[in-house]
């Protein structure tokens, strides 16, 4: 495998921005239409190197010849800001583009998948949701999956501007941030198109009933999903195990002989 680290000047974005990548480096065992993607996104306080040393993402990759693409998204909740860096554009239709001219990287639905951890998992989902069509696959692991709750919270504990920020002055959530309205909007359509998803969260996890609820309403939808429980919390123990679990139900298990 061979790996990059570096920026492009995002039109999205207006600015320069950090992105690592994981490529297969034999171009002889290059499937038909190229290597598939898995596009992965990082949580809190973190960025685009991160799933490179908290996890075994190299090895996974290796063992399944798949590309990896980890772009850096700061706290911006991938949400198109009312600042007008546009997150969610850049990740779900910017991204794609540019890593297939620079890297041969396919950017077709058939070879595309998007996942990520904690704040990562929720923008993995909400990409999903809001771009179905771009992806066959998502690997959601201890999503944040209802947001609204949290934002009460921390609005309460003095961090409205910080939403604001987010969700826009009048704090209207449903439309940019909130899954479980985005998938109600999207409603029988969202049924018929939307990639094949993966999630798991720790029974310790403080978004383990969300993530039920989120169970609840992919079940509604009728969408093709496996979700998993561990005795687990919030942290990266889990996640790169659940990672690989992921990895194994979406693209199936490798040869590791």
């Amino acid at each position: 495998m061979a790996v990059f680290t570096g920026s492009f000047l995002s039109v999205e974005l207006g600015r320069q921005n950090s992105v690592s990548v994981i490529l297969p480096h034999d171009i002889m065992d290059e499937p038909a239409g190229g290597f598939p993607v898995l596009y992965l996104l990082h949580g809190g306080a973190e960025d685009s190197r991160t799933w490179l040393y908290r996890s075994n993402i190299e090895r996974y990759a290796m063992e399944r010849g798949l590309c990896v693409v980890m772009p850096d998204a700061g706290m911006s909740y991938f949400t198109d800001l009312p600042s007008g860096e546009r997150y969610l554009t850049y990740i779900s239709r910017e991204l794609p583009q540019v890593m297939n001219a620079m890297f041969r990287i396919p950017s077709g639905r058939e070879k595309c998948y998007i996942g990520g951890a904690s704040i990562g998992g929720y923008g993995a989902l909400k990409c999903a949701i809001a771009r179905p069509q771009q992806y066959a696959g998502c690997i959601a692991l201890s999503p944040l999956a209802d947001l609204n709750r949290i934002i009460v919270r921390e609005c309460n504990d003095g961090r409205r501007q910080f939403w604001k920020s987010i969700c826009g002055e009048d704090m209207r959530m449903e439309s940019n941030v909130d899954l479980f309205h985005m998938m109600e909007e999207a409603g029988e359509q969202l049924s018929v198109s939307f990639p094949r998803v993966y999630f798991a969260c720790g029974k310790q996890d403080e978004a383990f009933e969300d993530n039920l609820r989120l169970r609840e309403a992919l079940n509604n939808l009728r969408v093709d999903f496996t979700f998993e429980q561990a005795g687990a919390g919030h942290d990266w123990d889990f996640w790169d195990v659940a990672l690989q679990r992921g990895l194994d139900v979406i693209f199936g298990k490798p040869d590791r002989a």
